[in-house]
């Protein structure tokens, strides 16, 4: 199935569960990996890569010997990276967020990063949300980054500040619909 097609189909399917009727502009994607320090970065983990549109600009940026752990809750999702991505630095992970402590031990992940979210946090519940940021935060070595983007405010970053003190935000109108990308760095 197309990429656009597949997103699209699954915005109308899941509407709660992804962010976006169609996969991040170039111009999203290139915001937020200007804050990701490639050449020295060794794991990355990305939230919700849809149809990998952000991962395939990661890989083309990575280290080869860097760690990409993809998680993704649609099936369809998963099933498209694997088929589209060939590449020995990614794992494909069909699981929640929630979840990333349990992966890094699995792949013998000591601390992360960056990690990169394009979950639609908005529609989370509250709970959910704090649960997935503090876990993230646990996740990151001491100057690690949390990059987030949302396609809403809606005083999403009170829950950012309840864990992290450094947090800068970027506008990108360049795309559907227009985002914000917030930079948390763990202190």
């Amino acid at each position: 199935m197309d990429e656009k097609l597949l997103f699209f189909s699954a915005f109308v399917k899941y509407p709660k569960e992804i962010g976006s009727i169609i996969p991040s502009s170039k111009f999203l994607t290139d915001e937020v990996l200007k804050s990701i320090d490639f050449k020295n970065a060794r794991c990355i983990v990305e939230y919700g890569p849809g149809t990998g549109r952000m991962t395939t600009e990661i890989l083309k940026r990575a280290r080869k010997d860097a760690k990409i752990l993809c998680f993704e809750i649609n099936r369809k999702f998963c099933s498209y990276l694997r088929q589209n991505i060939n590449d020995n630095r990614v794992i494909i992970i069909n699981d929640s967020a929630e979840n990333v402590s349990k992966y890094l031990k699995k792949f013998h992940v000591p601390q992360v990063d960056y990690v990169i979210s394009g979950l639609p946090f908005t529609n989370l519940p509250v709970n959910k949300k704090y649960f997935v940021i503090e876990e993230t935060k646990k996740t990151l070595k001491t100057k690690g980054k949390f990059v987030i983007f949302q396609f809403f405010l809606n005083n999403f970053k009170k829950y950012l500040y309840y864990y992290f003190s450094d947090i800068s935000t970027k506008f990108v109108p360049l795309n559907i619909p227009p985002c914000f990308v917030y930079i948390c760095e763990k202190q």
